[in-house]
């Protein structure tokens, strides 16, 4: 299963009605499928449990594509902890 795949997944079973919408990289996590701040938390911890990955820092994820880019920089090593304690 692709990464975008496995995401609609994850998203359809914290909310069914993601099932039939619009999906694509450029889709907004809260305006197009309408998470609020209770379902985007469930979908962070859904994926670092799937993907076995960890959000950290604060980083700009607003669309599916950003989720996506994340996963695949976490797993090139890409995304890695300063000394000051900040994450990129």
């Amino acid at each position: 299963m692709s990464i975008p795949e496995e995401l609609k997944a994850i998203l359809t079973t914290i909310s069914p009605e993601i099932a039939n919408m619009p999906f694509d990289e450029n889709t907004v996590l809260t305006d197009g499928l309408g998470l609020d701040k209770m379902s985007l938390l469930l979908f962070a911890v859904s994926v670092e449990d799937n993907f076995d990955i960890r959000f950290v820092g604060t980083p700009e994820i607003h669309t599916l594509g950003d989720v996506i880019n994340y996963i695949k920089n976490y797993n090139k090593g890409l995304v890695m902890k300063h000394e000051n304690g900040t994450y990129t």
